[in-house]
């Protein structure tokens, strides 16, 4: 059975500074732990679920994790697409302390978080929109052989929403762990969740 592999990046600085929304900041590199666990996830590819395709977000956490992950999969070859930048924070990335936001927009974004527009930025459905598309685009490219996608995760969330269908209101559920691994079976033009949220290291 192909599959769709899909991961997040290696942890990177911005996942260690949570004071801020930080979005496509830039400046945000792989840590040493974020390299290990590349290290640590190519690996498993290679012995447990061989890819022959390696797809990732053209920001630089996401092709230094794609990198890493391809030399010990055995990979030539990284595929970036801008398609699946992470979600845009617009105005606030670096600069809305996370426990400063207006209480209007923290209200707003409490009551729909999937719709909510970060200002000057991108909701949920946003980037739902150009994500699904691209990924589409991929998957027909690769449909007889098991791909792995590298991206964000609020990406990973808009496109999980649109794969197993839960409410979107519960996106904000559905972030996962860097370098963790959700995997989907391709079973006649349908996608079947094999495995969600898991830590590479573990098996």
């Amino acid at each position: 059975m192909p599959l769709a592999v899909l991961t997040r990046h290696g942890l990177s600085e911005h996942n260690l500074d949570t004071r801020f929304y930080m979005g496509r900041s830039p400046g945000s590199r792989l840590t040493d732990a974020g390299r290990a666990q590349a290290e640590i996830l190519g690996q498993r590819l290679a012995r447990d679920w061989p890819v022959s395709r390696i797809v990732a977000s053209s920001l630089p956490r996401c092709l230094e994790t794609a990198s890493i992950v391809a030399a010990r999969a055995g990979i030539r070859e990284v595929h970036p697409d801008e398609a699946f930048w992470e979600l845009s924070k617009g105005d606030w990335e670096g600069r809305m302390p996370r426990a400063g936001v207006p209480a209007a927009l923290q209200q707003e974004l409490d009551a729909d978080p999937f719709h909510f527009r970060f200002p000057g930025g991108e909701s949920f459905a946003d980037v739902q929109a150009r994500v699904v598309p691209a990924f589409r685009r991929w998957e027909l490219r690769g449909e007889a052989e098991s791909v792995l996608y590298v991206l964000h995760g609020d990406v990973l969330a808009a496109l999980f929403q649109h794969l197993l269908g839960f409410p979107p209101a519960r996106v904000r559920d559905y972030l996962v762990a860097p370098c963790s691994v959700t995997r989907f079976g391709r079973v006649a033009g349908s996608y079947r969740l094999l495995g969600y949220n898991e830590n590479p290291a573990a098996g």
